[in-house]
């Protein structure tokens, strides 16, 4: 090969269009958590008095958090879809449900941790159930839904 010849491109084991999909779903899941943490600020007792700066800095951590669950709960539903791509199957309520369940069982230990821990508080406002703030379960009952038709529609738009 001479020094102006440029090497054959080598066919790389990375499905790179794969990759752009799952980090555009990464973000797209950050992105919605990050919006659900923000809107339910106020219900929070910890959160008043905080500058505005201090107060987006613990909302994106949260989403990042919100971002592993998410991780998680979608890892082991793909376990139970027998598929990383379970979404885009025809029949998808079983994975759906479990994608849910998890989450919200991850969620529900968390906050109970975190509660009893004193690392927040609720505001008097804030409609609980069985001790439990009902937004960050509703979080957990309508994001995970979005999440998959997202998934859906990011994997259609690429084939």
């Amino acid at each position: 090969m001479g020094a102006l010849e440029t090497p054959a491109k080598s066919q790389s084991p990375i499905d790179r269009g794969a990759v752009k999909r799952w980090l555009a779903f990464a973000l797209l899941v950050l992105t919605l958590n990050f919006a659900w943490e923000m809107m339910q600020a106020k219900w929070f007792a910890s959160m008043e008095g905080l500058p505005l700066w201090r107060g987006t800095l613990l909302c994106f951590r949260a989403a990042l958090g919100d971002l592993v669950i998410t991780a998680i709960a979608f890892a082991l539903a793909a376990i139970v879809a027998k598929s990383a791509t379970w979404p885009m199957q025809r029949r998808v309520a079983v994975a759906t449900a479990a994608f849910v369940v998890i989450g919200m069982a991850i969620t529900i230990a968390y906050e109970v941790f975190a509660l009893s821990t004193g690392r927040w508080r609720y505001d008097q406002t804030m409609p609980t159930l069985f001790g439990m703030g009902v937004l960050p379960l509703l979080q957990w009952l309508l994001l995970p839904v979005i999440d998959v038709l997202l998934f859906r529609l990011i994997s259609r738009r690429a084939t």
